[in-house]
């Protein structure tokens, strides 16, 4: 049976990106979902699974050969969890990735995008103008560092991105560490 070598899921303060669009007329938002391609030569595409209990998928969106999608109808306060596999020409599907959860913020979240470039890794925050924000970094969601602070808004690359096989991101508001 054809089985996924290695594969990463992840969101942005969970790996490599979430773009979060706010709005206080919106009941929902969109979540992006960025992850790291497979290094197996069989994978032709991925399926990203996601519901609010754990391990219970009620939600797929087949991804296919894209390292990215967009999931619309997230609802902030909710507890989300994801999970992914990779399948190959002939159909068969790995198993599922180790399951991650992401619980989205209600308000005052700083609105970020993230964008995987040649260069590096873009991050854009937009959140509350002329406020001073840290992008922090992780390899483990444990131990972070301090990668750069600048005032709201402004776009981060951080070209040192490669050489770690994953890393976490978050935005947080100074004033707020």
């Amino acid at each position: 049976m054809y089985f996924l070598r290695r594969f990463l899921l992840c969101l942005l303060l969970c790996g490599a990106a979430w773009e979060l669009f706010e709005s206080p007329a919106k009941a929902s938002i969109n979540l992006n979902v960025v992850w790291s391609a497979s290094s197996d030569t069989n994978v032709v595409g991925y399926k990203i699974y996601y519901s609010t209990v754990s391990e219970q998928y009620t939600n797929v969106i087949v991804a296919g050969n894209v390292t990215s999608i967009s999931i619309p109808g997230i609802v902030p306060g909710n507890t989300y969890y994801f999970a992914a596999t990779s399948y190959n020409a002939a159909g068969w599907e790995s198993a599922y990735s180790p399951e991650i959860s992401y619980t989205v913020p209600v308000a005052n979240a700083p609105l970020v995008s993230i964008a995987s470039t040649s260069g590096g890794i873009n991050i854009s925050v937009n959140g509350t103008a002329t406020s001073p924000y840290v992008i922090m970094a992780s390899t483990n969601l444990i131990n972070w560092v301090a990668l750069s602070t600048n005032t709201s808004p402004f776009v981060f690359t951080d070209t040192d991105s490669s050489n770690y096989s994953q890393r976490f991101y978050q935005a947080i508001q100074e004033s707020a560490l």
